[in-house]
């Protein structure tokens, strides 16, 4: 796995041995998100959610995030996140912070204490985790009216229009992966 885009383009990412247990986000899907919000990218605030190797929020650094958080509950992924950011020098100068936790607690220690230009969830597939991820959000006080939220799932997950506070605003489908965009209703 690679970083596809942006300054750190080409440099090499870990990822967990045995893979199986992680599914990572594509590099076509990596790169239809950096082209949707190229140019909204600079400074912003970003939380990434299921984090795995932490590619997706690593890939959005590349491309002038101001700062991403990182939510992953495996103790194995959350090192090799940490691995990654340090590779890069991203690990410095508040660029990142990863929380080893699942994401109702992950939301609970953000609560209050950060407004998210982004949230970027990627749950694994076979869970349809979606819509309870969504509610989740909509409990914590982590985003405002211009926080576009990004959720990654397989095509055979149904997701309603409307989830707890939150209303789908775009849908794009890349193979079996669907992004569904979603921002206050």
């Amino acid at each position: 796995m690679k970083v596809i885009t942006g300054k750190y383009k080409n440099r090499i990412l870990r990822v967990p041995a045995g893979r199986e247990r992680l599914r990572m986000t594509t590099g076509l899907v990596k790169k239809v998100v950096i082209d949707i919000f190229q140019f909204k990218l600079k400074d912003v605030l970003v939380l990434e959610l299921f984090a795995g190797s932490g590619n997706v929020g690593i890939e959005l650094l590349s491309n002038s995030a101001g700062r991403v958080v990182f939510i992953e509950i495996e103790d194995e992924y959350c090192d090799i996140i940490q691995k990654n950011l340090e590779n890069l020098g991203l690990d410095k100068d508040e660029k990142s912070l990863v929380i080893n936790n699942n994401v109702e607690m992950g939301l609970k220690v953000l609560d209050k204490k950060f407004c998210f230009d982004y949230i970027y969830l990627d749950p694994p597939y076979k869970d349809n985790l979606v819509s309870e991820t969504l509610l989740n959000i909509s409990e914590a006080d982590v985003y405002d009216k211009n926080t576009i939220i990004i959720a990654e799932h397989h095509f055979k997950e149904k997701v309603e229009e409307e989830i707890g506070k939150f209303r789908r605003t775009d849908s794009r489908k890349y193979g079996m992966t669907v992004l569904d965009f979603f921002q206050l209703g």
